[in-house]
């Protein structure tokens, strides 16, 4: 083990069980919004959302008794702050997921042919960038694995998010329909690209771990 001694087994069982929910909460978040833009099912009783938000919840109660074993355990103060920092940070993707549904669902945003396909490529560029990240933390606690690697793949999503994030919204202003139903798209695709803006900040929180322990 790289990060934590062995002994510290318990607090990293508890991580991998807190990542397979966030996990579980991308595939629900996943089929929820394939089938919100492909169909335009928006319907808010939509079992889809309330499962992206019982998955969402149970991995915030997870990351919760993370914090107060941290805090119980004796683990150097700097490691603590450093794993406290990362889930933290991460913990906001699955907020997103959330927050995305239920904006969709509750304000039963429509979406027109010609954005579906645009739209789906977005989430599943964002949900690549996720994945990525979800596996650098699992190798900051195993020496096998290319953290930093995985890290840059991160920004390069980014990147291409950006721009996939540009077009989307030029597309959106440049159709025929209404303002208001322009700035709700707008705002539904901005949220869809924060994904992998958080999993950059991610990765900045675990390049700064890595790095102090390199000194």
């Amino acid at each position: 083990m790289n990060f934590l001694w062995k002994k510290e087994k318990s607090i990293i069982s508890k991580i991998e069980q807190y990542l397979q929910e966030c996990d579980t909460c991308r595939d629900h978040f996943y089929t929820c919004m394939k089938q919100m833009v492909m169909k335009n099912n928006s319907d808010p009783g939509n079992k889809l959302v309330e499962l992206v938000h019982e998955s969402e919840s149970k991995a915030d109660d997870l990351r919760r008794e993370i914090e107060y074993e941290l805090y119980n355990k004796a683990l150097i103060p700097e490691s603590r702050e450093d794993i406290l920092n990362i889930l933290e940070t991460l913990d906001a993707i699955p907020n997103m997921f959330e927050e995305i549904c239920f904006e969709m669902c509750l304000e039963k945003i429509q979406i027109s042919d010609q954005f579906k396909q645009g739209f789906l490529t977005l989430v599943e560029k964002n949900l690549h960038a996720f994945a990525l990240i979800r596996e650098a933390i699992v190798g900051l606690f195993y020496k096998k694995m290319d953290v930093m690697d995985r890290i840059h793949r991160v920004d390069q999503y980014e990147s291409e998010v950006d721009k996939i994030e540009r077009d989307l919204i030029g597309q959106v202003f440049s159709s025929k329909l209404g303002k208001a139903d322009k700035i709700l798209l707008r705002h539904i695709i901005k949220n869809i690209a924060q994904i992998s803006d958080l999993a950059q900040a991610v990765g900045d929180k675990l390049t700064i771990a890595i790095v102090k322990r390199r000194i």
